[in-house]
């Protein structure tokens, strides 16, 4: 028993000074340094803004005065940047480049700019106003009105695009097709006053 509790003692000791030993260590030792990011600025300020200014605008492009903290608003500029980059367009070739592993985390760099500003900023775009399609329609009177109607004597036949009838580039109003939906809506509105003809 006495032999056991010794056998703790010195474990328990060992132990302390193991840690006060990775403590000092640990305190002695350069931290590692975080892999750091690249300044996308000072690389198209080094490569780019030579050609790319507002004096020259070189290709409409002026990168001195480009705002590299307002990604949003120039997403597009940015995305370009980038697609010149990971394809090696630019710089051109005779001009100085980046090496690939700088270009490479640069372009990483404004990439995961312009996601985060895409998540922060999303732009669906605009949605295309349509008309109801004859099903869509057929629906809407059933559980609006409470009325069985037949779409298919009432309106033209639905044009497909991207095969699907739903889709709202296929589901424009002409002044033709307005007239036949508001004869439609006459014809339903006598159904449901129970005045059918």
């Amino acid at each position: 028993m006495r032999g056991m509790r010794v056998a703790l003692i010195v474990a328990a000791g060992c132990a302390i000074v193991a840690v006060a030993h990775n403590r000092r260590v640990a305190a002695t030792s350069p931290s590692p340094q975080p892999a750091s990011r690249p300044q996308p600025r000072a690389v198209l300020d080094k490569y780019c803004v030579a050609c790319h200014n507002t004096r020259l605008k070189t290709a409409g492009l002026a990168f001195d005065a480009l705002d590299l903290t307002e990604t949003s608003e120039h997403a597009e500029v940015l995305e370009k940047i980038v697609r010149k980059i990971r394809t090696g367009a630019m710089p051109p070739v005779g001009r100085p480049r980046p090496d690939k592993p700088l270009a490479e985390r640069v372009a990483s760099s404004l990439e995961a700019d312009l996601d985060r500003a895409a998540v922060e900023h999303p732009n669906p775009g605009r949605p295309t106003l349509h008309r109801l399609n004859r099903i869509e329609y057929r629906n809407a009177i059933r559980d609006l009105l409470a009325l069985e109607i037949d779409p298919a004597s009432l309106l033209p036949a639905d044009s497909a695009a991207y095969g699907f009838d739903n889709n709202a580039d296929a589901l424009s109003l002409s002044p033709v097709l307005t007239e036949r939906y508001v004869g439609a809506a006459a014809k339903i509105s006598q159904m449901a006053l129970g005045h059918v003809r």
